[in-house]
Formats: C-alpha cells, sequence, structure tokens
C-alpha cells in the first residue's frame, strides 16, 4: 500500500503557519488551477484546519483526469508540467517532485508551502484523506491508513488510499463509499465517521486493538508508526498503547517492591 506522505521544506523562505491561514492560502491555489474548471482539495488536517494549531505545509489534492482533459495532453506527467508552468505565469515559485506540484503561496508576513497531489480521481481520493483526530491524540492520518490497510488485509482485500477497498488479487474495486467500507471493515452497524481516527476505529471494533498493539510493541515495530507519533503521553486523551500499560505496570511492582522493603 502506497500511503500519502507529507513534504515540507522543498521552499526556503517558508515556515511553519497557524492553521487559521489555510482558506486564504487555499483561495490563492483556486484562484490558478480553477481556471482549468479543477478545484484542488484540502486533505489532512488541511481539511478541518484548527486555528492555532500550526503546520508545516498544506496537502491538496487535484484531480489528474480533468487535468489531461483541460490541457489535452497524454498522461499524468505532461499534465503536471502545465499545471506548474500555469503557477509560474500566475508569479509563484514552483517546483514538481513526484506525484506533487509544490507551490509558495505568500499569505499575511510569512511565505507557506502547499503540496498539490495530482492523482486520478481526486474527489474521491480525497475523502480518503479527511480525519477526525481527537485533541491530544499520539496519532496522526497515516496511522489511520495503516490501520485501514491491515483490516482490509485482515479480511482477504486491499485498501488503495486512492481508489478505495480493492479485491486483493484482481485489484478490482469493491468500494469507493466510505459508509460501505466501514460496514465491511468494522461491522454491520459502522459508519464513514468510525474510520476518522485511530481512536473512532478501536471504539467501534475494539478488536483493531490488537493492531494498534502490534506496532506499539517491540516485537513488530513500524519505523513509519513510531516516527509519526506525536509526542504527547496517551494518558492524556484516555487511550493507553500497550507501551503505557507496560510503562504502569513496571511503575505499580516498582512500587510493591519498595513497599515490601518497607515492611521488612
Amino acid at each position: 500500500m502506497t500511503i500519502l506522505k507529507e513534504g515540507g521544506n522543498i521552499f526556503q523562505g517558508t515556515s511553519d503557519f497557524d492553521q487559521q491561514l489555510i482558506p486564504d492560502m487555499m483561495k490563492q491555489v483556486n484562484a490558478v488551477i480553477g481556471k482549468t474548471g479543477v478545484k484542488a482539495l484540502p486533505i489532512g488536517s488541511g481539511a478541518t484546519p484548527t486555528p492555532g494549531k500550526m503546520s508545516g505545509d498544506l496537502d491538496m489534492i487535484a484531480d489528474a483526469g480533468q487535468l489531461i482533459d483541460f490541457f489535452k495532453v497524454k498522461d499524468v506527467k505532461a499534465a503536471k508540467i502545465e499545471l506548474e508552468k500555469m503557477f509560474q505565469q500566475a508569479g509563484f515559485e514552483t517546483k514538481k517532485t513526484g506525484q506533487i506540484v509544490h507551490v509558495k503561496t505568500n499569505v499575511g508576513d510569512n511565505a507557506q508551502q502547499v503540496d498539490i497531489m495530482v492523482v486520478d480521481n481526486g474527489e474521491t481520493a480525497q475523502k480518503f484523506h479527511v480525519h477526525d483526530i481527537p485533541k491530544g491524540s499520539p496519532y496522526k492520518g497515516i496511522h489511520k491508513q495503516i490501520m485501514i490497510a491491515d483490516m482490509a488485509k485482515e479480511k482477504g482485500m486491499k485498501w488503495s488510499p486512492y481508489k478505495g477497498l480493492v479485491n486483493r488479487e484482481t485489484n478490482e474495486l469493491i468500494s469507493n463509499n466510505m459508509d460501505e467500507i466501514a460496514k465491511e471493515l468494522l461491522g454491520p452497524n459502522a459508519k464513514a465517521a468510525d474510520l476518522g481516527s485511530v481512536e473512532s476505529i478501536v471504539k467501534a471494533n475494539p478488536q483493531a486493538q490488537s493492531i494498534v498493539d502490534k506496532y506499539e510493541g517491540e516485537q513488530s515495530p513500524n519505523p513509519t508508526w513510531q516516527q509519526k507519533k506525536v509526542p504527547v503521553a496517551a494518558e492524556t486523551i484516555g487511550y493507553r498503547t500497550l507501551e503505557d500499560r507496560q510503562l504502569a505496570r513496571i511503575k505499580e511492582l516498582s512500587g510493591n517492591m519498595l513497599n515490601s522493603v518497607r515492611m521488612i
């Protein structure tokens, strides 16, 4: 499974920005790309900006097929070249890497980085990258994506963060409807909102806790899972990982040993 990873630090002179600037950043981007008839859609935390929260870049998705049609080019690669030219002609500094056209916006006193990922079925794919992360959570959207991929694998399916739930053998689409996907993975009473975060997934299907425990445990370390975590104590959100439980157990045993010594 390929998971979108955030960029950052592409341009000199950009800095972290308050998410309250995101609507104005989006206006600058869509004032240009909108001339193609395509709208760049925010994903990740940018889809639900929180004033006061800081971000290093704004991730957005644009539909490849529509851009190919507008520019009358043969493939996505050519469409990205034309899209970058369009932003440059509008006076923006740009760079292009892989699937992404990076654009330097200027809102307020500082410059910001916007990453526009050009993908097939952009409007559908965007829904898969909108999250509902609880305040104080140590997890991000990428952790949710890893869990969905694991749950799909357990059920003999495969998760594509751009197509949806697909057949593991044929790659044939099973569903790109988030409500239907939630029911397939979590149970008949599940809904799209239950796939919004690690916490909501576990709440809807407690058995999914085993996936969290696997990645939090030392026996099956996952570099991406660990590196992307927010450094906060899980107890602050009433959600305890295997690592936290182990630490609590160590403290408990240490306390018992100390009490035993005092009694001797």
